[in-house]
């Protein structure tokens, strides 16, 4: 990467953003951040009934997000923000850190079915991890849905081997778009 890169990955537990993230630190030396992360830093009072990061949790996770996001991009070429990113105002945020530090951004979208969200969160769930219930899902999904400002959306309904292809192809297809947005530029086309 020519200049410092920041992915935003959004989606709804249980998509595989985590899976995203560390698949992106380890092939490509990715500094990564999330938001269940800084969340948890408030404790019990991270979480309401439904097992969602309550309000509070969620402006403490994206505030403390974008103050480590704004450090890592002045150091590394890579800086992966997971969250649910579920409002436009979020992304637009992270969008702006990007800007401010010189940096791409791109907003991805990691996508699966509701119901294939809900069972791998309920299976971290049954060894002691926390997440949302399958109603919590398809809110965070239909908020997610009403988007217009993400790039990408990478499908995850396949095997943890076959959506590590999919986030190689995704990361020669970034470095490809900007290659040739560069010939262009030299090239006096537009």
């Amino acid at each position: 990467m020519q200049r410092p890169r920041l992915i935003i990955v959004c989606g709804v537990p249980g998509s595989g953003k985590s899976t995203f993230a560390l698949h992106m630190a380890d092939r490509f030396g990715a500094v990564r951040f999330a938001t269940e992360t800084f969340a948890e830093e408030l404790g019990a009072a991270a979480r309401i009934v439904s097992g969602d990061l309550s309000k509070e949790a969620i402006l403490h996770a994206y505030a403390a997000m974008a103050d480590a996001v704004t450090g890592a991009l002045a150091g590394n070429r890579l800086v992966v923000a997971v969250g649910s990113f579920r409002s436009e105002e979020q992304r637009r945020r992270f969008r702006e850190i990007a800007r401010n530090a010189g940096a791409d951004v791109t907003a991805i979208r990691i996508a699966c079915s509701v119901k294939t969200a809900a069972n791998r969160v309920h299976s971290r769930r049954a060894v002691g991890e926390r997440g949302p219930n399958e109603k919590a899902i398809l809110q965070i999904d239909s908020e997610l849905n009403c988007s217009n400002d993400i790039d990408t959306v990478l499908a995850n309904e396949c095997s943890v081997e076959e959506f590590r292809q999919r986030i190689d192809d995704f990361i020669q297809l970034l470095e490809g778009a900007r290659l040739g947005t560069t010939l262009l530029r030299h090239t006096g086309q537009k």
